[in-house]
């Protein structure tokens, strides 16, 4: 179990790297399709299978063909451009060091946020043990169409927007003769 943590987790940390390191727009957007697989092999480990399956259907599927789309339709020769490395980079990658090394601290030591904002040792109203006595599924399309029903609807017409905005723009506008 710890190898295949450290596998999809190394993996994810990759992905991660790939998108931002990353100089062509369709790679970056492969490498985050790799970065949500991974994560969805994370949500395996953690006994969250809606969540994981989840990930792949939704985000890693429906989205970055949406991301690929656009990428193509809105510039189809930028990839023929090459940036050179440059300082924000080098400041990027440090701070995304910094941040993995304060959260692997926090992990190793099973330190998690609680109500409040306040860190605690312990697993918080969300513990395995509950959820798994209601249900994992019942639990989370509870909270997403009661809870968070506004959010989830925004989000959606969102997407739409920005498939027809990505659609319009990527027409060719013909001269009036």
């Amino acid at each position: 179990m710890t190898v295949i943590f450290g596998i999809a987790a190394g993996l994810a940390f990759l992905g991660g790297l790939g998108v931002v390191l990353s100089q062509r727009t369709l790679y970056s957007a492969l490498s985050l399709v790799v970065n949500m697989v991974s994560l969805a092999a994370l949500f395996l480990l953690l006994d969250a299978q809606f969540l994981a399956a989840v990930q792949i259907i939704v985000y890693a599927g429906a989205v970055m063909v949406l991301f690929v789309f656009i990428i193509a339709l809105l510039s189809p020769g930028a990839e023929e451009r090459v940036r050179p490395l440059e300082l924000r980079l080098l400041l990027g990658g440090l701070a995304a060091v910094i941040f993995t090394l304060v959260i692997g601290r926090l992990t190793l030591n099973g330190i998690t946020v609680g109500p409040g904002g306040r860190l605690h040792g312990g697993l918080g109203p969300f513990a395995p043990a509950v959820v798994n006595a209601h249900g994992q599924v019942q639990t989370l399309g509870e909270q997403l169409f009661t809870t968070y029903l506004l959010p989830f609807e925004v989000t959606s017409l969102l997407l739409l927007v920005a498939a027809v905005g990505a659609v319009y723009l990527s027409k060719r506008r013909r001269p009036l003769v």
